[in-house]
């Protein structure tokens, strides 16, 4: 190839790699442009019926086992001339020991989200969601591990007595799981919500995203029943 044609080759490949990059960076600007564009669009009702298809989301699971236990005499009852003793009965004592597991669920409602919680300026938009909240979803008592002692003349559980030892087993199980874990189930729903949430807003248009709790919001919070 002689050097004129080389040298008019060489500009050309020039010319069209220069047109190729110019074309490149101009389609970029444009899907930037909107991408923009749409986000400047969307409004906060929009955000909101987006968020709230969700409902509620259970993103975290523990469980916390309470051991109940129980001691009676049984007593014998006597009054003469106007004076009136208790006295324990020999071979009246009754122990029982009743282990309940129960396992609560966390969850973020966010049916609960309205434009109140949404904040949006052009590419950024901050939802602050509800509080995360637990829930007792099941309770099992280990019927193979509990006991009953009863001595000749104790009394046994009576079917009232063995119902409120296991409804107080579920109130305080929660409060057996130490901070940290329960700590640990709010942080995994708060992810998992924000896991769900993050790629649906950047479809809608948005590139800077903040999801958002209460600054004072507690772990001593009340653990709703079983629904």
């Amino acid at each position: 190839m002689k050097s004129k044609e080389l040298t008019v080759y060489l500009i050309l490949t020039v010319i069209v790699l220069l047109l190729m990059l110019t074309f490149s960076i101009k389609a970029c600007s444009n899907g930037d442009n909107a991408e923009k564009a749409q986000a400047e669009t969307v409004t906060p009702e929009t955000v909101v019926e987006a968020v709230r298809q969700h409902s509620r989301l259970y993103t975290a699971e523990a469980t916390s086992r309470k051991t109940m236990t129980y001691t009676s005499q049984n007593k014998l009852s006597l009054s003469a001339l106007g004076i009136d003793k208790t006295l324990d009965l020999p071979l009246g004592k009754t122990e029982a020991r009743i282990p309940v597991t129960v396992t609560y669920k966390a969850y973020i409602d966010l049916g609960r989200v309205d434009g109140r919680n949404v904040r949006a300026d052009g590419e950024t938009i901050r939802i602050i969601l509800p509080d995360p909240v637990i829930v007792e979803t099941a309770c099992t008592v280990d019927h193979e591990n509990e006991s009953q002692k009863k001595q000749l003349l104790g009394k046994g559980l009576t079917y009232e007595q063995y119902q409120e030892m296991v409804r107080q087993a579920k109130e305080r199980a929660w409060t057996e799981l130490p901070d940290s874990a329960q700590q640990a189930v709010i942080e995994t729903a708060k992810v998992s919500a924000t896991e769900i949430l993050i790629p649906q807003l950047r479809a809608l248009g948005f590139s800077k995203i903040e999801i958002a709790y209460r600054d004072d919001f507690s772990l001593r919070q009340l653990v709703r029943r079983k629904e």
